[in-house]
């Protein structure tokens, strides 16, 4: 891989400035798993039910998905950190210890906070990436804390940071968020 130009690692940096949350997406081509780390996903639509992925050109994940038509976004826990690098190995063997082929047909992350298994719905392809519309089939999740990743650095929820229930956390007045 190429170094990153001086432009391309600032602009690197500033997005970092947005926490997300930590997914691994997993797929198989010829009942060979492969997955990624990552965090660009998004809810796109409830009415159907479609998330979005953004996967690299040349990847196995990319490629598999192309192929199966099938792939699962794990949300990862707090405590995952090790499974979120484990799966960010470039070319590094797909680590079947952190994943199990599930009674659905998919390859799903051991104690993710949520599963989502999807059908792919459409693949728009966006500079040297792929964003990659799923139609959930079906999903789950559990309770716990999100892993967040903000910044270059693995980090989660801080108990002084959650809103209390019931309380307001912004007023719109028609003009935008106070």
């Amino acid at each position: 891989m190429a170094p990153l130009s001086e432009e391309t690692r600032a602009f690197r940096d500033t997005v970092g400035a947005f926490a997300t949350g930590v997914t691994v997406v997993t797929s198989n081509q010829g009942g060979s798993p492969h997955g990624m780390t990552l965090n660009s996903f998004t809810s796109v639509s409830l009415d159907p039910l479609l998330v979005l992925v953004s996967l690299a050109h040349g990847t196995r994940t990319l490629d598999a998905a192309k192929h199966s038509r099938k792939m699962a976004v794990n949300v990862l826990h707090r405590r995952q950190q090790d499974v979120a690098l484990a799966f960010a190995k470039r070319g590094a063997d797909f680590p079947a210890e952190h994943a199990v082929l599930d009674p659905h047909g998919f390859y799903s992350v051991r104690h993710s906070l949520a599963i989502m298994r999807c059908e792919v719905f459409d693949i728009v392809t966006a500079g040297d990436h792929d964003l990659v519309l799923g139609e959930v089939v079906s999903f789950e999740s559990s309770p716990g804390e999100p892993l967040i990743f903000h910044r270059g650095a693995f980090g989660g929820l801080d108990a002084d940071a959650l809103v209390p229930r019931g309380r307001v956390i912004g007023i719109s007045d028609g003009e935008g968020w106070m």
